[in-house]
């Protein structure tokens, strides 16, 4: 479990830099830099990355390495280490240095020689926070084992880029923020050699405890051992039961499936930010979240799928419900294609995904 630990720790200095940089709107502005198209989302017409997100990527690894050598280079996400400067008219490798100085040294020559803006970031990179001051539940006693020699993670820094670059607080609908930065997320994943994922962590950066109910941070972990089941995480397993079943979908999904669903009887909720729109289902905002569309990464929903099965759900791919299939999604290294192509079904209670499974699909 120390390595759940480390995970939870990299996950709140992910969220202490994320809100640094979007505090600092001179700043950030600077460090936004429009992806190129072979790495962009083709959901949107312009991606981007930032600094944040190569910063926390960097961070993450550094750490992870630091606790554990052996799983260091097993860190994958969805960010290169590549970040271009325009005043330098080159591209500069980010990475996290031994030392808070020689990362600061690092980190002046990509913001323009500003000193006081490295050192700020150095020090949040290098900083030692204890579990106890994030506002997340406290570890049990129980521990869980892993053969870490068998673990990879995947990291995506900030899911919701578009989001968070827009920023602004939005009212929730229907308990849902349906965008702005509370759809933000930190999605860190393990998997093990058979592709199953055994431990999560979400982090909400932009969460504010007058405002908002529960924790900022939340973690999963299930392991499957000699037949049998171990799970631990943040949440109750059984969610309070609803009367009607609620759905939360994206923006621009299918049209004949919004339709299915309705006439079905299902309630529908939208949301930005896929790390967000799968916590709805981890809280138990929403019963499930559907997309049919390959527009979600491996570092997307590797996550939030280990917390699921924590709580008794998963995801599916959302292509096998046509034939009645429950096929789970699979992690891998990043040698061949990330993308989540078949859609996914992301499910807290196994009831729900019954229901699903029972309605006609054949006309999408």
């Amino acid at each position: 479990m120390e390595l759940l630990k480390t995970l939870i720790t990299s996950s709140e200095k992910a969220a202490n830099i994320a809100r640094l940089l979007r505090h600092n709107d001179k700043l950030f502005q600077k460090l936004i830099e429009q992806k190129p198209i072979e790495e962009a989302n083709p959901r949107f017409q312009e991606d981007f990355k930032t600094l944040a997100d190569v910063l926390i990527q960097a961070m993450v690894k550094h750490d992870v390495g630091q606790k554990f050598p052996s799983m260091g280079e097993r860190v994958y996400g969805e960010e290169s280490n590549h970040f271009f400067s325009k005043k330098l008219n080159k591209e500069l490798i980010v990475e996290v240095k031994c030392n808070s100085i020689d990362t600061a040294l690092m980190l002046a020559e990509l913001l323009n020689d500003d000193r006081e803006i490295a050192n700020i970031l150095a020090e949040e990179i290098h900083k030692d926070v204890s579990i106890e001051e994030i506002n997340t539940k406290i570890l049990p006693d129980e521990t869980i084992s892993f053969d870490l020699e068998q673990l990879s993670i995947w990291i995506d820094p900030i899911d919701g880029t578009n989001e968070y670059i827009r920023g602004g607080y939005d009212e929730k609908i229907e308990n849902v923020y349906p965008k702005g930065l509370k759809c933000v997320t930190v999605l860190i994943g393990v998997y093990n050699s058979e592709g199953h994922p055994v431990m999560g962590v979400v982090n909400q950066p932009f969460f504010e405890q007058r405002i908002d109910e529960g924790f900022q941070c939340h973690w999963g972990v299930c392991s499957h051992e000699n037949g049998c089941t171990k799970r631990l995480s943040s949440l109750e397993i059984s969610p309070e039961r609803k009367k009607s079943v609620v759905i939360c979908t994206g923006g621009t999904e299918n049209i004949k499936i919004l339709e299915t669903l309705r006439k079905s009887g299902f309630k529908l909720i939208t949301a930005c930010g896929a790390g967000y729109k799968l916590l709805t289902v981890i809280l138990g905002v929403s019963d499930a979240y559907i997309l049919s569309k390959g527009t979600t990464y491996l570092w997307d929903t590797c996550g939030p799928h280990a917390i699921l099965l924590a709580l008794g759900g998963g995801i599916v791919e959302m292509a096998g419900i046509k034939s009645n299939q429950r096929n789970d999604l699979k992690y891998k290294e990043p040698e061949n294609s990330k993308c989540n192509k078949l859609g996914i079904i992301a499910y807290r209670n196994t009831e729900v995904l019954e229901k699903l499974l029972q309605l006609p699909w054949d006309n999408y």
